[in-house]
């Protein structure tokens, strides 16, 4: 999507200008929030072709928005005669910022309502899946999407707790504040490994901020004490940590996992992996065996690079299997891809307990029901296109 990308742009660029030029605590400072808020959604769309006019459209708006601003706020830095006006009047230097301000957080809010539509087919940040009861009804792919949906019902517990303790008439909040905020509200104590693991769920890109609909997308049809706990707490076992960006694609394996006892949490990128082992690593290596932690990855992933560029990176298995087995972990990896691809993953041979497959539901389910099962002698996916 080709809007969003040159949206991406002038977010950076304002964010850069502002970083060098604005004051601390300024409205500069409070417009630079909402643009890295607005970068911060934008930036998945880069990576996906979503064809929807409501949200072409919204981003267009979005784009003029943020021209405007951006030369709003250049030009008092850098036009002799602006620069005079302001020692003259520096009421209209705030008048007009507070303007572009007010506009800023019309078209951050009409964005949010557009990706209403679309969010679905994004893993944000990771998804943490745990196993149903025994007693619920057996999990389908088409009961799965539905509880990954937003529902209109969960809001009113959310909206509460953010127009009692962040206000009503801000939609974005410091990441730590809003960790404060949560725990005394639930009356839970997070401490910071409980906060990492929830920021990574919530602040994916590490800004420091959060937005009310980010907050709203992970609680969905939940209750949200049960659901901050959930993202808070050890992982339970057995466990499938899945590195691919697919969520649609993935939604039968993933019921599959569920169904077989095994809880799954989702990564959609190379980076967020990384940053989800990393947070939880002291623990998962008390729990490195083929019974306890397997990992799935795919191939081929398309995942931004420093310049917000959306750029195919057809490396993605092999590096993420060598940062995990760097990270000591001696767990199963199973590389699944397509046919086009698996020629790639001949580099599993050089790793213990790892295998790659494309095409084979069969391996993908043998893998996984072993896991379910606590088993440590399945051999016959360890192999390049098992």
């Amino acid at each position: 999507m080709d809007i969003a990308s040159t949206v991406y742009t002038i977010t950076s660029g304002i964010i850069d200008f502002v970083a060098e030029h604005g004051a601390k605590d300024s409205l500069q400072e409070q417009i630079s929030d909402i643009v890295l808020q607005i970068r911060n959604v934008v930036g998945p769309l880069i990576i996906r072709d979503v064809d929807n006019i409501p949200l072409q459209q919204t981003l267009q708006g979005m784009q003029n928005v943020l021209s405007n601003v951006d030369s709003h706020l250049r030009s008092w830095k850098e036009s002799r005669s602006r620069r005079m006006l302001a020692l003259v009047n520096p009421w209209a230097v705030t008048q007009e910022i507070k303007e572009d301000r007010v506009q800023l957080m019309h078209q951050y809010i009409l964005l949010m309502g557009a990706m209403q539509v679309v969010n679905h087919i994004f893993v944000r940040g990771y998804n943490y899946l745990p196993p149903p009861p025994q007693s619920a009804a057996p999990l389908t792919p088409q009961s799965l999407r539905i509880q990954q949906l937003h529902l209109p019902a969960a809001e009113e517990e959310v909206l509460q707790f953010w127009h009692s303790r962040i206000g009503g008439d801000f939609e974005v909040v410091k990441s730590q504040d809003l960790c404060n905020h949560l725990a005394s509200w639930l009356n839970i104590k997070l401490g910071p490994l409980s906060r990492r693991r929830l920021l990574l769920r919530l602040d994916e890109h590490n800004t420091g901020h959060v937005t009310l609909k980010t907050l709203q997308d992970l609680v969905q049809n939940t209750k949200m004490k049960d659901t901050i706990k959930l993202y808070t707490s050890n992982p339970k076992f057995p466990l499938l940590i899945w590195i691919s960006d697919d969520l649609a694609l993935n939604a039968p394996k993933v019921a599959f996992a569920l169904e077989k006892g095994v809880s799954v949490v989702q990564l959609a990128t190379t980076a967020t992996a990384k940053a989800w082992i990393n947070a939880n690593r002291n623990f998962l290596l008390k729990h490195d065996n083929a019974g306890e932690i397997r990992f799935i990855s795919d191939q081929f992933r398309k995942e931004l690079n420093a310049k917000g560029e959306a750029v195919p990176n057809r490396n993605a298995g092999n590096q993420i299997i060598k940062f995990i087995r760097d990270k000591g972990f001696q767990a199963p990896i199973l590389i699944y891809t397509n046919k086009k691809s698996l020629h790639l993953t001949r580099y599993v041979e050089s790793y213990p307990n790892a295998g790659s497959a494309a095409g084979h539901p069969e391996v993908y389910q043998e893998y996984i029901s072993a896991l379910g099962s606590r088993r440590v002698d399945d051999r016959e996916w360890m192999k390049f296109g098992a």
